[in-house]
């Protein structure tokens, strides 16, 4: 062997007398010692009030545009895309080493760790997905459901859940029974809400398919209060015709200062490439129960056999960088805090509804209390075609959008934290413009 490829080998970790790997324990335990350090500046984390012009500095966004539809999909901050490089660089270099399932193990423990710290579960109960739309699949796929029992959701739901629950009905011949939740999302109750769930549970009901925020109203449900109703409903029913509250809960998450604990469902689903700044194609589902119950898993895992969050995390070589960098999105929030994030996004909404109100012309959707809406602010110009009023925005640098389902057409806003009051008043003054 010529000294060139002796040196080569050498320096993969190869001994030449005898052709074995070094220890992978001890590979991982020198990448820990060398781990790059992601530069998290602390101005923005070291006073009572937060800087949130120095928060929107660590987002390499655009200057020249006014970015009001982050619901849609996230710009990286910068602890998140320096992890994304960090992961990159090392498979790049070590590829088998990074693929090993110890080290893919450890990554997704990691994740696992950081979302369990922010919605105060434990880390078996998460399990790690590429989307809502794919946790939503691997949770309606699954779930266990006799062919007398249905599933009860709403008019509401995103197609990724209608989509979900349909294949599921023509595979199993499973009836979905459909709802309205309310009859006006601007002036939505609880007890609107509460009513027309309770009618329409019956002893046939095993699933209850609900989004939390509503992305076609903005309409945020009392999902708490839900769950405390199927609980009462659940007293009364033997463990296989218990019913099973799913939540697709991706623009709650990252938005809403709750524990899981606290939303009282049985499965909440919800990617983290939104609200919660993490790394793009990344998502969660978190269980009740440690264990698998009442569900099937529909893809096999390479994360090990153990318990819902090691189980439930489908197998296959992902954007590993991707999904180990989303740790540094929850670490993000809690860095800065939920509550105040919770009132900082509630506050700006709240901002944009008053000055929409003031435009005569404009009708609001979204409900103007923080009790319904997050962080959506939707409405209509009276007279003039929604699309038409989201192209005139987006023409003037403004990021918006237009949808026609559920409620619509309406016109999508969402200011989080990226934006500011200034952003607000120039968009309320180009409205002016085109109202006039």
């Amino acid at each position: 062997m010529d000294n060139n490829k002796r040196k080569l080998l050498k320096q993969m970790g190869v001994v030449a007398t005898g052709l074995q790997l070094q220890s992978f324990s001890s590979f991982v335990q020198s990448s820990e010692n060398t781990r790059l350090t992601t530069n998290v500046t602390n101005k923005f984390l070291s006073k009572k009030n937060i800087n949130w012009s120095t928060v929107r500095q660590e987002f390499n966004l655009d200057e020249n545009n006014i970015h009001f539809a982050n619901f849609l999909i996230t710009s990286h901050p910068r602890i998140v895309r320096d992890d994304i490089n960090y992961h990159r660089n090392r498979i790049d270099k070590n590829p088998a080493f990074e693929m090993h399932h110890e080290s893919i193990a450890h990554h997704e423990s990691e994740s696992r760790d950081w979302a369990a710290r922010y919605l105060k579960v434990k880390s078996s109960q998460i399990a790690l997905t590429g989307s809502t739309t794919e946790g939503l699949g691997l949770i309606y796929n699954g779930l266990k459901i006799a062919a007398n029992q249905e599933v009860l959701t709403s008019e509401h739901e995103h197609w990724a859940t209608k989509g979900a629950l349909r294949f599921r009905s023509q595979r199993d011949d499973i009836n979905i029974k459909t709802i309205k939740l309310f009859s006006d999302p601007h002036h939505v109750s609880t007890d609107e809400v509460l009513g027309s769930i309770s009618s329409n549970i019956t002893d046939k009901t095993r699933v209850l398919a609900l989004t939390w925020v509503h992305s076609g109203s903005g309409v945020k449900l009392p999902i708490s209060e839900i769950g405390k109703l199927v609980s009462e409903k659940n007293k009364q029913r033997e463990q296989e015709n218990k019913i099973i509250f799913c939540v697709d809960g991706v623009h709650g998450l990252g938005v809403e200062n709750t524990s899981f604990a606290e939303l009282n469902c049985d499965f909440l689903i919800a990617g983290t490439h939104k609200w919660m700044f993490g790394p793009r194609g990344t998502g969660i589902i978190c269980s009740r129960s440690e264990q698998i119950e009442n569900l099937i898993p529909t893809i096999d895992t390479f994360s090990g056999q153990d318990n819902f969050g090691t189980i439930m995390t489908p197998g296959g070589f992902h954007a590993f960088e991707h999904q180990w960098a989303m740790r540094k999105a929850f670490e993000f929030h809690l860095m800065l805090g939920k509550e105040q994030i919770q009132q900082r996004i509630h506050q700006l909404n709240t901002l944009l509804k008053q000055q929409l109100k003031q435009l005569g012309s404009v009708q609001l959707v979204t409900p103007e209390s923080t009790k319904y809406s997050a962080g959506f602010t939707f409405f209509r110009v009276k007279n003039i075609d929604c699309e038409k009023v989201a192209k005139y925005l987006q023409v003037n640098r403004v990021a918006v959008d237009a949808t026609n389902r559920d409620v619509g057409p309406v016109i999508r806003m969402s200011p989080g934290l990226i934006n500011s009051e200034q952003e607000i008043e120039y968009v309320i003054q180009l409205l002016a413009k085109k109202i006039a």
